[in-house]
């Protein structure tokens, strides 16, 4: 086949210039004349395209990212002409700096290296005064000292060495302090170890597939709530009988300390759909919420809680009804919930949470029984207890000293909330008002709450001995239990609130032996009043009405049912969940509804 070569492309004439003195161009093209050249190699990173900083880098890792091995490329450094010999500072003292930026090894006293306390000395060598230096130094770290303020008991075991001639003290490889010749204290190796084997709580109960969570409220959320001016309660019933408080146990010391007594009577722990007295008042229409007062403590105080906990909520046509799950552990009495090191033991130990836990149940059940007097005449409400069979008369001789008071709280918004209150005792005016004779008619009196605050060990959360303190320092044993046990106290004063109780007693119980839990003792009772007392304790009534309130709207909303509210075990929140029909019922239950019945032919 022809091809016609006009029809080719054509390639012109090719021009090469011949250097006859070396390799590369002869000539630069007139685009590239007068351009700075640095030369490369291949395996140069190249990453600039101009170089305006110099050898100046922010990191140092990245200083030698684009050199070369030819040089740096001095054709692109810039030079300053001007000169600058006459320049001055505007001033030449010196340089101030103000507190904040004054380096932290710098201490008003010269300190002596290695920790060490000679006798009569303060901390690092320097005089602390005739009983010894406030500080106590530990360790030298990097030159330099690092000093921690000296306790009472410190410094009483710093004098004793002394005394003996001792050395002096010095800190130890573990964090602790040991002493010279005589002198053997130690900080608790385990403390630490506590301290990193902190397992994370469990929930209160397992959360099921077939459960439906709902939503998730936030304690933040929760603490900026508030319900100001809640009107005077209505008492629309009162039931049972009270017996008067013994004034003795108001003298009592830890010189003259009165051992526990198990209170051998019956006490009833009946819960809300139980209560024959919601069920009327709920068919009369008294109210369209109903609860105990235990119930509305921990809903009222949920944003304080940091154990897991859990209540049942059900909707019935126009009406909400808090309740108990089945095998619940929700009427135990928490121990060192809102330490800052809380005990962490393992289970089966005499301080592990759950044993602590029943402990203290198990105090609060009888020392408000025990401080009665049970020679005095006991107060009787206007109806009997409901919960005591009419027929079982040596029930009725055993059952324990408890009023309960059934008060509507109006909530506004058509919220009539019936709470199921308790009192525990009653309170004479002077020692000779309680009537000796039986027909005599008491009037009516005042009413007290009487809970207990336990002592296990002072060692655990940073605690204060009871023995040493209780008489001369008795607002720092009650700072001591407000910072580990916050919770439990600001639940206790809600609760004496609500019951309209005009006293709440506190009694300090402490084990006879650290190491044995069935042995108790009454070191003292303190009285305060409920409303100022939450004062002192920074509780806010009215942010804990507004909770309730908050709670009470979200199931009102809700379709009628079953639902769940958990306290989630290791965040600040309250989940929500809905809960199929029967959720808790027990697998016999379920088998034995499951089968059919047998037809008899």
């Amino acid at each position: 086949m022809a091809v016609d070569e006009e029809s080719l492309p054509a390639f012109g004439d090719l021009q090469i210039s011949e250097n006859l003195q070396g390799w590369g161009p002869s000539e630069i093209p007139d685009g590239f004349k007068d351009m700075p050249f640095q030369p490369f190699s291949k395996d140069t990173r190249l990453g600039k395209v101009a170089d305006w900083c110099g050898t100046i880098y922010p990191d140092s890792k990245l200083k030698n990212r684009y050199t070369v091995q030819y040089g740096g490329g001095a054709q692109y450094a810039y030079y300053h002409d001007e000169d600058d010999s006459n320049f001055q500072l505007a001033t030449s003292g010196k340089d101030s700096r103000s507190g904040s930026f004054r380096p932290r090894y710098r201490l008003p006293f010269r300190m002596r290296r290695g920790g060490q306390f000679g006798p009569g000395w303060g901390p690092g060598g320097g005089r602390g005064g005739p009983v010894g230096g406030q500080y106590m130094s530990l360790g030298n770290f990097g030159g330099r000292q690092r000093r921690y303020p000296m306790n009472d008991r410190d410094r009483m075991a710093m004098q004793n060495q002394q005394r003996r001639g001792g050395q002096g003290w010095q800190a130890n490889r573990r964090g602790g302090w040991s002493g010279g010749p005589g002198g053997n204290w130690r900080q608790n190796p385990n403390d630490y170890n506590r301290r990193m084997n902190r397992q994370p709580k469990t929930a209160s109960v397992q959360v099921k597939e077939d459960w439906t969570l709902l939503d998730e409220l936030e304690f933040s959320r929760l603490a900026a709530l508030s319900l100001p001016s809640v009107k005077e309660p209505e008492n629309i019933m009162e039931c049972g009988a009270v017996k008067f408080y013994d004034k003795t146990y108001d003298a009592v010391t830890t010189r003259n300390e009165k051992p526990l007594v198990r209170f051998s009577g019956v006490v009833h722990a009946v819960t809300t759909t139980e209560d024959p007295v919601i069920q009327k008042l709920a068919r009369e229409s008294k109210g369209n919420v109903f609860c105990t007062d235990k119930m509305a403590q921990a809903i009222m105080c949920a944003h304080k809680s940091i154990d897991s906990w859990d209540l049942i909520a059900i909707r019935i046509a126009d009406k909400l009804f808090f309740d108990v799950r089945p095998d619940s552990n929700f009427d135990l009495v928490t121990v060192a919930e809102t330490a800052a090191d809380p005990p962490n033991e393992e289970p089966g130990h005499i301080n592990c949470p759950e044993k602590l836990a029943l402990e203290a149940t198990f105090i609060n059940l009888n020392f408000p029984q025990q401080v009665l007097n049970s020679d005095a005449q006991t107060y009787t409400f206007p109806n009997k207890n409901p919960f005591i069979d009419a027929d079982d008369k040596e029930e009725a001789e055993k059952v324990a000293s408890v009023g309960y008071r059934y008060r509507k709280f109006d909530l506004g918004g058509n919220i009539q909330c019936v709470i199921r209150c308790e009192v525990d005792a009653a309170l004479p005016e002077t020692a000779g008002q309680e009537p000796k004779k039986k027909n005599e008619k008491i009037p009516p009196p005042r009413f007290a709450c009487i809970k207990a605050l336990n002592e296990f060990d002072h060692r655990y959360c940073s605690g204060v001995n009871w023995r040493t303190k209780l008489d001369t320092q008795r607002g720092a044993v009650i700072a001591s239990e407000l910072k580990n046990n916050s919770c439990k106290m600001y639940k206790w004063t809600v609760g004496a609130i609500i019951s309209g109780a005009d006293q709440l007693k506190l009694g300090f119980v402490s084990r006879v032996n650290p190491k044995d839990t069935s042995h108790h003792v009454i070191l003292g009772v303190q009285d305060f009043r409920p409303g100022d007392f939450a004062q002192q304790i920074n509780l806010n009534i009215d942010n804990s009405w507004g909770i309730l309130r908050c709670i009470i709207d979200y199931f009102m909303k809700c379709e009628p049912g079953q639902y769940l509210m958990m306290k989630d075990p290791n965040k600040p929140t309250l989940q929500i969940y809905s809960l199929p029909a029967n959720a808790f019922a027990s697998d016999e239950s379920d088998d034995s509804s499951d089968e059919e019945p047998v037809k008899k032919n």
